[in-house]
């Protein structure tokens, strides 16, 4: 009769903790769905906000370098005030050499007169000099420079596909950090889900226990039960506690954690609603083409090409260059021998071509430098294609491991539920001692518990695999 009694109790307490199982949350949480914990991922998370400005700083090199096409015009201007005048040739006595004519074949009777007219002529010269006066009291210069690149090598149209490639990096950089992101927050969502199915589990098993180790008390009292019984079910109650204090520790600290994902106050209590784990039929296959299509492996192709880039950038340093110039200055300020200030109107044009022409030897070995650069970023593309190869068998397999799992574990339950009623039924026949039902109890609560993680591992290892394959970006 006590065995009747005691399989009936511990029924009506099972019915009842089921019932109320889901009673334990505070008011006014946050329902969160995935997709809502994605979005609000993606809207806080600082690597993506990064990112972006990662893309407009390329964009913005890429439009300053589109610039290069275009003339550049730049003006000039000053002004100077010298306190001093500046006297040019004070005299030319020194510059004017004698006058006079030693030619023996002339006679002297002759020559005499002309010399001394020569030097009357070269004194008049001498004495009727003025000194050449220079004020530079406000002067002032204003002028105007058009520039125009014609030939710079080849550099200025290589530097606007460079840029324009680095605006496609960063676009796909930012892809990246998203992919990167969504991961993150499906494996934070999943977690929480996974540690408060836990805790709603030990929860269970613990109010369970408490029902059972009261009624048993009572009908102790009565002596309608031995003590070791009781004792036995306060043992297995006490380990029960300490799971459900673990799983209560690990709930909250998930919390805390998705809270920061998604840019929440940590005192924010979340209740997910996307608990239901659906599993699928068969698990998808990667296709041969999924590595060629990461972003992974477009931005090492990218590398490369830019690499080609750096590589006719250095070409083009050696290489002849060719500018046009127009220039229009107006100078004014200057007396010149008191004579009236009026400004000088300079207008002029100008081709320039420079040509490097010791510079071969450096120039050879930059290059050198630039095409080994490149064929190093070959190489390493390579390897990197092989190991997302391997990243993507792991995630296949990983994710038909855990397909496998879901499956055993679900067998697992049911032969968990099966011992369970088969103990139930011979402890009612005495034929079973509370031990071993406790047991009982005991294994199908770790095989509901290992379903939890099987489903919630598969989720996880879903959204991996659909990262390696380059087919996150699309869901």
């Amino acid at each position: 009769m006590k065995r009747y009694l005691f399989v009936i109790l511990l029924c009506a307490a099972c019915s009842g903790l089921y019932a109320n199982a889901d009673t334990a949350d505070v008011a006014s949480p946050l329902m969160l769905s995935l997709d809502s914990c994605r979005a609000m991922a993606l809207r806080t998370s600082e690597d993506i906000k990064i990112a972006e400005l990662t893309v407009d700083k390329a964009q913005a090199e890429k439009n300053a370098l589109t610039s290069m096409y275009f003339p550049k015009m730049s003006a000039t201007g000053g002004v100077m005030y010298v306190f001093k005048d500046i006297n040019v040739m004070n005299s030319i006595e020194g510059v004017i050499p004698p006058l006079e004519i030693t030619d023996e074949r002339i006679p002297e009777i002759l020559l005499d007169p002309i010399n001394k007219g020569l030097g009357q002529l070269r004194n008049d010269i001498i004495d009727a000099w003025e000194p050449m006066n220079i004020s530079l009291k406000g002067v002032y210069m204003a002028g105007l420079t058009l520039m125009q690149p014609v030939f710079a090598g080849g550099r200025v149209v290589t530097g606007n596909r460079l840029a324009k490639m680095g605006v496609g990096m960063a676009q796909d950089n930012l892809q990246m950090k998203k992919n990167e992101t969504l991961l993150e927050a499906d494996k934070m969502y999943w977690m929480y889900v996974s540690v408060r199915e836990k805790v709603k589990l030990a929860s269970i098993y613990d109010n369970l226990l408490t029902e059972v180790e009261r009624l048993l008390t009572n009908v102790e009292d009565v002596d309608m039960i031995n003590r070791n019984d009781l004792m036995k079910v306060q043992v297995q109650h006490n380990q029960v506690r300490m799971q459900l204090q673990q799983a209560r520790s690990g709930a909250e600290l998930c919390r805390m954690a998705l809270c920061r994902m998604v840019g929440l106050d940590y005192l924010v209590q979340i209740v997910p609603t996307d608990t239901v784990v659906q599993t699928p039929e068969y698990v998808p296959l990667a296709s041969d083409s999924a590595v060629y299509d990461r972003l992974e492996y477009r931005l090492m192709k990218k590398m490369i090409m830019m690499k080609e880039g750096q590589v006719r950038l250095t070409v083009g340093e050696y290489l002849p260059t060719v500018g046009l110039a127009a220039t229009y200055s107006v100078i004014g300020g200057v007396e010149i021998l008191n004579t009236p200030d009026l400004p000088y109107e300079i207008p002029a044009v100008m081709a320039t071509v420079n040509i490097p022409l010791t510079q071969w030897w450096e120039g050879s070995q930059k290059i050198k430098s630039a095409k080994i650069d490149k064929n190093i970023s070959m190489l390493e593309m390579e390897k990197n294609k092989r190991l997302m190869e391997l990243e993507i068998k792991q995630a296949t397999l990983n994710m038909q491991d855990a397909f496998t799992q879901i499956k055993m574990s679900e067998e697992a339950l049911d032969q968990a539920k099966e011992n369970l009623r088969i103990s139930t039924d011979r402890y009612q026949v005495e034929l079973e001692t509370i031990v071993n039902l406790l047991d009982a109890q005991s294994q199908w609560q770790m095989a509901y518990s290992d379903l939890i993680d099987a489903r919630i591992n598969f989720r996880i290892r879903e959204t991996e695999f659909l990262k390696a394959t380059a087919q996150l970006e699309c869901q």
